[in-house]
């Protein structure tokens, strides 16, 4: 968006709609619109008419400006003032109808708070096309837009489409902020009929959600040899590892790792399992090391072990007051499963899937640093550049409050296989659905079946998943 004083000139196409924009908008001041004559030839297939839009207040900056240059909101925060935002744009959708949003259009100043700056959408002869005023459900131009302006705001670099977009959440969930990859892929993928901000608060209150009390956590783990991968040898076939422990405390500590094979003759496997030895070491010592030095102690354990291994490796520390710590390093992944509120009783039926889910880890891989810079990136998302075994390189620690009802699945990227064109987020909040209706225990039926869908998949790695139950505590 090009800003001259208060003035913007642009063609009127879809995709490069200029804005206007308003602090209040319930009352669009002082918009403009001016047919400009062009100079044509006598007769052309399609004629264009210039369109220039005035408005007398200053736009706020956009999301990214803000977030770089001011501070404001706080990466952090950001989730949490995102509800506001719904009611600006519900409002837009309202006064303008949809369609009338662009990446651009997500403006926020840090004493007056969000504001949208939006434009209708015009025919070609530069007249206003008029919209139904009960049509608040925004087009999927508007739900593009609000994506990459959420992404574009916290990325480490512009975000170029949604594409782009995906992309980036795809590899730096655990470093946006969390459940943000569940905001964007509800804004594109839910109804939204009643506005925005209704469909968006049932994932807003299950953002928010944190234990009331102390909680318990119960492990459950499967891990599988895929099929494609086999070669007959048991020793060497899976080279994950994976276990937990509970200390006198109640805390209760868990870790998936993932061997990574130097010449093929096992050495990820030994690797995987050094690490989880000396972590296991660490659970019985109960010691609450700062994660540089857990890193630092499971790197040593394997580089001690082996010379040519490798693991990938997902820790997490769940205490009872219901915070949980997280560290990552190469491509295993965490994510969270937690169910929405149901219908009050006597209530319609939910018409939408009873859980959530979000990834809480990023990848360290040669893929994750190309595309941290170049929108362009491609190539090989397996092949790690951080790991366990010869100086860990970049790693992430997290830390996420838990509630009763929550499933906290560390896994090894085997068992978090993607689907074409599907986010593993709705993976898990499907098979979390299904598994519910079938009366199975839910944390253990969840772990074996992400094992077996992995197979179904083609069986090309081995899967391992370590999923942690949350319950509420049975002594205080």
């Amino acid at each position: 968006m090009s800003e001259h004083g208060d003035e913007v000139i642009g063609r009127d196409d879809d995709a490069d709609a200029d804005l206007a924009g308003e602090r209040n908008l319930d009352a669009i001041p002082g918009t403009a619109v001016e047919i400009q004559e062009m100079e044509t030839p006598e007769f052309v297939a399609v004629a264009v008419p210039e369109i220039a839009v005035r408005w007398d207040q200053d736009l706020a900056p956009t999301l990214r400006e803000c977030v770089d240059e001011h501070g404001r909101p706080e990466r952090d925060e950001l989730i949490a003032e995102l509800p506001d935002l719904w009611h600006r744009v519900d409002a837009a959708l309202q006064r303008l109808g949809p369609g009338c949003l662009v990446t651009e259009s997500v403006r926020y100043d840090a004493y007056e708070g969000w504001q949208i700056a939006a434009l209708p959408r015009y025919d070609l002869d530069g007249g206003i096309e008029f919209h139904d005023r009960r049509e608040v459900a925004p087009a999927p131009r508007d739900r593009r837009a609000l994506v990459q302006a959420l992404v574009d705001a916290v990325a480490e670099r512009p975000c170029l489409d949604l594409r782009d977009a995906l992309q980036l959440l795809g590899v730096f969930a655990g470093t946006f902020p969390p459940g943000l990859d569940a905001v964007c892929h509800r804004l594109l993928g839910h109804d939204l009929r009643q506005g925005v901000a209704a469909g968006m608060a049932p994932l807003h209150e299950v953002l928010a959600r944190r234990a009331p009390d102390r909680v318990s956590a119960t492990c459950y783990q499967e891990s599988a040899v895929g099929s494609r991968k086999a070669k007959g040898d048991p020793g060497t076939d899976n080279e994950d590892a994976a276990g937990a422990g509970r200390g006198a405390s109640g805390t209760v500590r868990c870790a998936v790792f993932d061997g990574v094979t130097g010449d093929g003759d096992g050495s990820g496997r030994i690797a995987a399992q050094a690490a989880l030895g000396q972590a296991e070491r660490l659970w019985r010592l109960e010691e609450d090391l700062p994660p540089r030095q857990l890193v630092d102690e499971l790197d040593a354990a394997v580089g001690r072990t082996t010379e040519t291994g490798s693991a990938a490796a997902v820790l997490a520390t769940v205490r009872p007051d219901g915070t949980a710590s997280l560290v990552s390093v190469g491509d295993a992944e965490a994510w969270l499963v937690r169910p929405l509120r149901g219908p009050a009783p006597g209530g319609p039926p939910p018409r939408e899937l009873p859980y959530a889910a979000w990834k809480l880890t990023p990848a360290h891989t040669g893929y994750a640093e190309r595309l941290r810079v170049s929108p362009h990136a491609h190539g090989d998302g397996s092949a790690l550049v951080n790991y366990l075994g010869n100086g860990p390189g970049r790693w992430t620690q997290t830390t996420v409050a838990l509630a009763p009802g929550d499933l906290l699945l560390l896994a090894s990227d085997g068992a978090t296989e993607p689907e074409r064109d599907r986010w593993f987020g709705a993976v898990l909040a499907e098979l979390a659905a299904k598994l519910e209706e079938s009366g199975r225990p839910l944390a253990p039926a969840l772990a074996a079946a992400l094992v077996q869908r992995a197979e179904a998949l083609g069986g090309w790695d081995n899967a391992t998943a370590l999923v942690c139950g949350i319950g509420e505590a049975k002594d205080a």
